[in-house]
């Protein structure tokens, strides 16, 4: 055989192995891709039998996403909130008309009622309460708390983080809302009553202190005050009162005294006039008297010792 026949043998022995080998791994391939195909046929047979049970599903969650916003209205996450003046409720936020905030209507601009959100520690947003838009521009609106603030609410607002805003909330979520603050300000109402009575309370055990001490002060006395003062002053009314009342002993001991010492010289004064008429009758004679006369007391008689 020629040599160019012998390479043309040869060579073609070499793709007819290539081409067996090829063969096999295609036939390998087919059958994968028929094993992925009868996979996904079932697949597909299988999610088939479910779309309808899908579909329904989606459209529910379609239609409480739709209820949803139409309660809750457009929202803001992510928003920077400076103050102005917290006492008053008063705050900036950094969003403006280029976040659509307002809305053109038939009177001209229309700024919203904002609802704001702020996030809690655990990382759930917390209600702060209503706010008017009373200043707004591109990039930025000034906000005012819709009621007072209540005394120490302010101190609660955590400005340091974002907040979120709503244009809207749902009616039953509003009423609850003024409920609790309706609760609230009764009971912050009855806390101030009992504070004022408690404070009324307080004066007047302040002055009934300072009237027993005034009282206290008047009945020991202050040793320090001039001898002018007067003895009750400086003494005090229960030392004064003392002192009264021994000297009116010591007057009544010596009123005694003065009465028995009275008692005596009366005595003595009978006696004397008892003497002083029998010696009348002596001298003058029981006879030359006329009857029943006395002698007068207001006569000298002198005392013989």
């Amino acid at each position: 055989m020629h040599l160019a026949g012998k390479i043309f043998a040869i060579f073609t022995l070499l793709l007819a192995v290539g081409a067996i080998l090829l063969t096999a791994k295609t036939l390998d391939k087919q059958n994968e891709w028929n094993e992925r195909l009868d996979k996904a046929r079932e697949s597909y047979a299988s999610a088939a039998e479910k779309l309808p049970e899908v579909e329904e599903k989606a459209l529910e969650l379609r239609d409480e996403l739709t209820r949803a916003r139409l309660n809750w209205g457009r929202h803001w996450d992510g928003v920077q909130v400076v103050p102005r003046n917290l006492q008053a409720g008063q705050v900036t936020i950094g969003i403006g008309r280029n976040n659509k905030l307002s809305r053109a209507g038939e009177n001209g601009e229309q700024l919203p009622l904002l609802h704001a959100f702020q996030p809690n520690d655990d990382g759930q947003m917390q209600y702060v309460g209503a706010f008017r838009v009373t200043q707004i521009d591109a990039t930025q609106a000034a906000l005012q708390l819709e009621r007072s603030p209540r005394e120490g609410e302010t101190a609660t607002w955590n400005v340091s983080r974002p907040w979120r805003f709503r244009d809207s909330m749902p009616a039953g979520k509003r009423a609850q809302i003024g409920e609790l603050l309706l609760e609230l300000t009764l009971i912050e109402q009855r806390m101030s009553d009992r504070e004022l009575n408690l404070q009324i309370q307080n004066k007047s055990v302040q002055a009934a202190q300072n009237m027993l001490d005034q009282r206290l002060a008047e009945l020991q006395g202050d040793e320090t005050l001039p001898e002018q003062a007067g003895e009750e002053y400086r003494l005090g009314l229960v030392e004064a009162l003392r002192n009264a009342e021994a000297n009116r002993d010591a007057a009544l001991a010596e009123v005694q005294q003065l009465r028995e010492e009275l008692h005596d010289l009366y005595g003595r004064f009978e006696n004397l006039l008892a003497e002083n008429k029998d010696l009348e009758s002596q001298l003058t004679g029981e006879a030359d008297l006329p009857e029943g006369a006395e002698v007068s007391a207001s006569r000298p008689v002198l005392e013989t010792k």
